[in-house]
């Protein structure tokens, strides 16, 4: 069982979403110690305590108004049973004053390739609010890149298989071999990844063909959320031009804008 630090980090990295409750004063008697967390996820599930009993149950209540509204709140608890606003039916006397901070899920965007597409799409995304996995089976080329969020080294065929990304995650395949792309394609819809976004680096011509070899093996894949070749239609031939081009299209995927896509 994950211990609360692990859990904190977990939403610092963006893998989660939740509200960490803070105790950051108490004054008087009362359950709940300076310094005391509590995660409250948005499915309700909790991690943690901040002195259990009324003041938990109502912590709880707020911290999922929180996770509905994006934000972070403070708030002073009254622990006794007064008409007092803040009083919460307990019977200690004191007061708690909570910290509600919000950490929302990052969107993580998976590139399949750190050649030097992948090295330019790592660079360009790092400024913007994206977590970025750099997976590759060459350990020299990862270990040159230092613009990725985080490094995966494995074979392309065994990645995730005990863990899958992030459901409605952004994904990029552009690697040094096409039969590998084909695999991580067929991968991302035949093991249910549920991507939001999924860009292949590929000539039309290779389009077809990984095209038909996808649906062969999931005739119900999406294809909507498949484009090929990747990017807008900017113009430019070289890693950083297709990476500039690929960023492009993400943004405008996920702030439903317009644009000309190079699928079209």
């Amino acid at each position: 069982m994950k211990n609360i630090a692990e859990a904190i980090y977990e939403l610092m990295e963006g893998k989660k979403e939740g509200v960490l409750v803070t105790v950051i004063s108490k004054e008087g008697s009362g359950p709940a110690p300076t310094g005391a967390k509590m995660i409250v996820y948005p499915d309700g599930s909790t991690l943690g305590t901040v002195g259990g009993g009324a003041l938990e149950r109502l912590a709880g209540v707020r911290a999922l108004s929180l996770n509905n509204m994006n934000r972070d709140w403070l708030e002073r608890f009254i622990l006794n049973d007064s008409e007092e606003k803040g009083a919460t039916g307990m019977i200690c006397g004191g007061a708690a004053t909570l910290f509600f901070e919000y950490f929302p899920p990052q969107t993580h965007v998976y590139l399949f390739g750190a050649g030097h597409i992948g090295k330019a799409l790592a660079y360009h995304l790092k400024a913007l609010p994206y977590r970025v996995i750099l997976i590759d089976d060459r350990k020299e080329i990862l270990d040159s890149n230092n613009d990725a969020g985080q490094k995966i080294h494995n074979s392309f065929s065994e990645v995730f298989l005990k863990e899958k990304p992030q459901p409605n995650s952004y994904f990029l395949i552009a690697t040094y071999n096409h039969q590998y792309d084909g695999l991580i394609l067929n991968r991302i819809f035949k093991e249910s990844w549920q991507p939001a976004y999924v860009g292949v680096v590929a000539s039309r011509r290779k389009r077809s063909i990984l095209l038909e070899a996808l649906l062969a093996e999931a005739p119900k894949a999406d294809l909507d959320k498949c484009y090929f070749p990747a990017g807008l239609d900017l113009g430019g031939g070289t890693p950083h031009e297709i990476a500039l081009s690929i960023v492009a299209e993400i943004q405008t995927i996920v702030n439903n804008k317009r644009g000309v896509h190079l699928r079209e």
